[in-house]
């Protein structure tokens, strides 16, 4: 009996002290792009769910313009973990901000984190924050984002030209917080261009409606992987919303177009923790379609795997 306790006692301190801070960049080709076109290097980031503590974490965003180098950003939520990290995610992201970009936002960046039973994910989503409960400033964070040029997606269409092809951009606010809807103006299509839905909490109503849009790709976040994922196969265990738990991260064909979710790069500080699922940011190189009509998935290496290290909040953040 005091082996399995101690095995469990390794595997918590593992979650929490390892994993958790074990940060990876999961790169994927994709041929999309009309023939010719120049390929564009996507870096997909979601649930930073920074503090204002976390200076490793926020070092390593901060590297990830020299070390991708990417031509577009695209930023699907929850950037925030605490109502105080508004400028430590804007300083994070400050690179980056000098990069094309799009963003939507998730509940975290509109409410305080809260503490949850976290077994309670395991029987269904968790509910949508009361308008009672403390709320952070999110329009100080979408400024922000705005002053980098990104394009604000919330309930928001736009077109961007990047490199030699256009891009016709739909985004919803979080459907977790029941805000996303689609009754807004659409950016004329012109022909040729690559439709792409953004949202943050990939609900069926909303993936439904990007289908229909003729969306041929779709970022999104709030999954977190599943977070506490099944060890060695990496199955999740849990998305917190109707997606099917295959679909929980990573690179998917399904509703007609090719759904990327990013298990993102943080968790709650009242759940700070990952299994078989470490934090993450996604590239995506859209590349121009070899054949004719046909679009073609090619998996590549990851990006230099990244060395972990404990990052604890500082005495005087350790409560709200």
């Amino acid at each position: 009996m005091l082996w399995v306790i101690a095995l469990g006692v390794i595997v918590f301190l593992y979650a929490c002290l390892i994993e958790r801070n074990w940060y990876a960049i999961r790169k994927t080709e994709l041929e999309i792009l009309k023939p010719g076109a120049q390929p564009i290097i996507v870096l997909h980031i979601s649930d930073l769910h920074l503090a204002p503590w976390q200076k490793r974490k926020v070092r390593w965003i901060q590297n990830l313009a020299e070390r991708v180098k990417p031509d577009l950003v695209v930023n699907t939520g929850d950037n925030l973990g605490h109502p105080k990290a508004i400028n430590t995610v804007l300083e994070a992201l400050s690179p980056l901000g000098k990069i094309p970009g799009v963003f939507v936002n998730g509940s975290n960046d509109m409410f305080a984190p809260a503490v949850r039973n976290p077994f309670s994910y395991l029987f269904k989503p968790s509910n949508p924050h009361k308008n009672s409960q403390k709320r952070v400033d999110v329009q100080a964070l979408t400024t922000g984002f705005r002053k980098f040029g990104w394009e604000d997606l919330n309930n928001n269409s736009e077109a961007m030209q990047i490199n030699n092809s256009r891009l016709v951009f739909f985004g919803t606010d979080d459907a977790h917080e029941d805000r996303a809807n689609f009754d807004f103006p659409h950016v004329p299509r012109e022909g040729g261009e690559v439709i792409i839905g953004v949202t943050h909490a990939p609900y069926q109503r909303v993936l439904n409606v990007f289908g229909h849009l003729g969306a041929e790709i779709v970022f999104a976040g709030h999954t977190h992987g599943g977070q506490v994922c099944v060890p060695f196969t990496g199955k999740a265990l849990v998305t917190n919303c109707d997606l099917p738990r295959k679909y929980a991260r990573g690179l998917h064909r399904t509703h007609n177009f090719w759904l990327q979710v990013c298990a993102g790069l943080g968790t709650s500080i009242y759940a700070p923790f990952r299994l078989a699922c470490r934090p993450e940011v996604r590239v995506l190189v859209l590349k121009p379609i070899s054949s004719q009509n046909h679009t073609h998935l090619n998996q590549v290496p990851d990006i230099a795997p990244t060395r972990y290290h404990n990052e604890q909040p500082a005495q005087q953040h350790s409560k709200l």
